[in-house]
């Protein structure tokens, strides 16, 4: 393109100049003309002036050549330049399309490159978050009272009604009504909340519209009408009441399988007996059965005893496995009762299973005196049956101590136990064998005779160790409600029995298929001290005791334990210390217990700083937690600091619970007193004691100023003092 217009330039000059040449020769053609019309004289001065012009026009030509040359010089630099600019030009293409190529070949080196470095960045972002995840402050748990909310999911809220508000809602028809008393922080209600909800979904399904209504109450706000009525110190507590308003309390094992059964035996608290064999059927199975004699009448009496009767029943049975054998019978015919010793109408009798008599009540009998008759009743039976461990609400039970101090104790670890089911009837039945035996007479001395160990199990055991006075005890454990205790003998996984004896600490057991014949052999090992091939012994039993040693809560070596146990966490809540707090379930929680052991090498630790932080251990199964701690997971830690009152840390759940990880948690802390024990815990050995050195020697220069100096002795004595707090604290 520059090409072409340099062309055309020099075109049109050459077209300028012909176009003056043109013009020239014209001039000269018309004065020739003018010259040769004229006279002769005019003619020959032409031709002289012709001369003249010649020359003229000769200095015009050479002006016009030198101007053409001129022109074609420029017109030729013009092309050059021209030229230069296009083979620049071809360079700087040829030089681009050369970068490019290179840059082709250096585009996967440079991709490696920038990957690697990515990475590299990538790995180094996630370490430096990793590292300070220990630093980063956690949520606080010490929160400010918020609003109430609903205990219960939505879907749980189908069979539950949730009156978080406090209030206390009961059924409106004519159903029974069950109702949960809990508290948002309490862990034991929190865990059973899911066994609620299933009892609840049980119950629905088993009777349909006439269900139970089931309700719960939150009952820990101290502003609720739950709280003003009950003052509950424990939580959950479960009650149920029917239409007639009778209650009962429930006080079993908090498991669906144990309360569906209680609330089926409140549906139907009394059975009515029509013949002997409904007794014979019953007397089978219960070991009480208690039995009124009331006539149906319209109207009614004026001593309501059937009303009372199913009072009675609805206050006995409380969901204890051992308020279980005792059954609540009426009868309405005459003949029948008087077979039953009733002889006057509203009198109520209690008969064991032998259908003995053993006690009777009259007309105008009270609740109260019924009811401890039958508890009397039922201990006396209890020693001579069987008796159903129910730790139930109480932790720190001593239902299992006090058997193994009585005597020793046939334990019976198995899963589902009821009254009327196969193992208990075939322990049952044993149980009866051992302790039949026949009447003494106390006058009479006869020689203990010497037993020996039998060959063939299936020989009963009745009346075999009369002459020991049947020493040994039965006792019936459900392995699945008390795991802890199942896992501590090896019973967690299938049945087992175990022979204790408690005086000679030895115990015997046998695992898997157990059969009656090898219950019996087991009984005859025990008392005869005999072998057999499938009873394995143990010496290395742990008992339990009654009462805690003094010195429970001392370390291995007997020194003072640096951690305390407190009943009242919110006074730590308020301490001027650094409080590292353990919250636990209690001595089944298997988790808890695993973190028992690092949170006692953390105080040990610290022991050089216990003028600073203090460690301590909140048993929250046996301790009313303050309002604003929340816990949805146990065991938890809970760091306080003195620098700011309800100022706290939480130990995340994503850190393993060791004693290196809570030591960097409590050292990372913020804060001016967390200052002071970081650099306690680097400073240790000759560190402190020059420092202590140092401390003491500026402590001196400023008592030695300030006997000199009294007008300024404000900063001084503050020195001095700031001095005394930090020898306390390193000494």
């Amino acid at each position: 393109m520059q090409e072409d217009n340099n062309k055309s330039k020099v075109a049109r000059k050459r077209r300028r100049v012909e176009e003056k040449d043109s013009e020239e020769e014209d001039s000269v053609f018309s004065s020739d003309n003018y010259s040769v019309d004229s006279s002769a004289e005019g003619s020959i001065e032409y031709n002289e002036e012709d001369g003249e012009n010649d020359e003229n026009n000769s200095e015009k030509l050479e002006e016009v050549e030198a101007v053409i040359e001129y022109e074609d010089i420029a017109e030729e630099n013009v092309l050059k330049e021209t030229k230069t600019k296009e083979s620049a030009n071809e360079d700087i293409i040829d030089r681009a399309l050369r970068y490019k190529d290179a840059d082709r070949e250096g585009f996967g080196k440079d991709i490696g490159i920038l990957v690697c470095a990515t990475t590299a960045l990538a790995v180094m972002i996630y370490l430096i978050l990793t590292l300070l995840g220990l630093t980063a402050p956690a949520r606080p748990l010490v929160v400010s009272k918020g609003a109430a909310k609903p205990f219960f999911l939505p879907n749980q809220r189908r069979y539950i009604e949730d009156s978080y508000d406090g209030s206390i809602r009961l059924s409106t028809n004519l159903t029974m009504s069950v109702v949960l008393l809990y508290s948002p922080y309490s862990i034991k209600a929190k865990w059973f909340r899911e066994e609620y909800y299933n009892t609840a979904k049980a119950m629905k399904k088993l009777h349909g519209d006439w269900s139970p209504y089931f309700g719960a109450t939150n009952c820990f706000d101290t502003n609720s009408y739950c709280r003003r009525k009950y003052n509950l110190k424990k939580y959950p507590a479960i009650m149920a009441q029917n239409s007639g308003l009778m209650g009962s309390v429930y006080n079993g094992p908090l498991n669906a399988v144990y309360m569906t059964r209680w609330l089926n035996r409140l549906q139907n608290a009394v059975f009515r007996l029509h013949s002997p064999e409904d007794l014979t059927n019953i007397a089978r199975t219960y070991d009480l059965i208690v039995i009124l004699y009331h006539e149906v009448r319209t109207p009614p009496t004026g001593f309501q005893s059937a009303h009372n009767f199913t009072k009675l029943a609805y206050h006995y049975l409380d969901g204890d496995p051992n308020s279980e054998r005792t059954m609540f019978c009426v009868v309405n015919d005459a003949k029948f009762a008087a077979q039953l010793q009733l002889h006057n109408e509203h009198d109520v009798v209690i008969v064991s299973s032998e259908l003995k008599l053993l006690g009777t009540h009259y007309k105008g009998w009270t609740i109260d005196s019924v009811v401890n008759d039958l508890y009397r009743k039922s201990k006396e039976m209890m020693k001579n049956r069987i008796e159903f461990l129910n730790l139930g609400k109480r932790f720190h039970s001593t239902q299992l101590v006090e058997k193994f101090q009585q005597s020793s104790v046939l334990l019976f670890f198995t899963k589902n136990i009821r009254y009327g089911n196969e193992r208990y009837q075939m322990l049952r039945d044993i149980v009866l064998e051992y302790r039949n035996c026949p009447m003494q007479d106390l006058l009479s001395i006869e020689v203990e005779q010497s037993h020996k160990f039998v060959n063939n199990c299936s020989i009963s055991v009745q009346g075999a160790f009369c002459n020991v006075n049947n020493t040994l005890s039965f006792m019936m454990i459900d392995s699945e409600v008390e795991n802890a205790l199942a896992a501590k003998y090896g019973a967690d996984i299938e049945d087992m029995i175990v022979a204790i004896n408690s005086k000679q600490e030895i115990t015997r057991y046998m695992r898997g298929n157990i059969t009656r014949e090898k219950i019996n052999c087991l009984i005859h090992q025990h008392h005869n001290v005999a072998d057999n091939e499938f009873i394995i012994e143990s010496t290395s039993i742990i008992m339990p005791t009654s009462e805690p040693s003094e010195d429970i809560h001392c370390d291995a070596v007997g020194e003072p334990s640096m951690v305390k146990f407190v009943d009242n966490p919110s006074e730590l809540l308020k301490s001027r210390k650094i409080n590292v707090i353990l919250f636990s379930g209690g001595i089944w929680h298997s988790a808890s217990s695993s973190a028992i052991a690092p949170f006692h090498l953390v105080a040990n630790h610290f022991k050089e700083s216990r003028n600073l932080i203090d460690f301590s251990m909140v048993d929250a199964s046996e301790t009313n937690l303050p309002y604003n701690l929340d816990f949805e997971k146990l065991p938890k830690i809970l760091i306080t600091s003195a620098d700011s009152v309800g100022l706290s840390w939480t130990y995340p759940e994503e850190f393993m619970i060791n004693h290196t990880n809570i030591a960097r948690f409590v050292l990372s802390r913020p804060g001016k007193i967390f200052g002071r024990l970081r650099w306690m815990d680097s400073c240790q050995g000759a560190c402190r004691k020059r420092a202590q050195w140092q401390m003491r020697r500026k402590r001196l220069q400023l008592k030695r100023q300030l006997s000199r100096n009294v007008a300024n002795s404000m900063r001084p004595r503050i020195q001095i003092g700031y001095y005394d707090r930090m020898l306390r604290m390193i000494s």
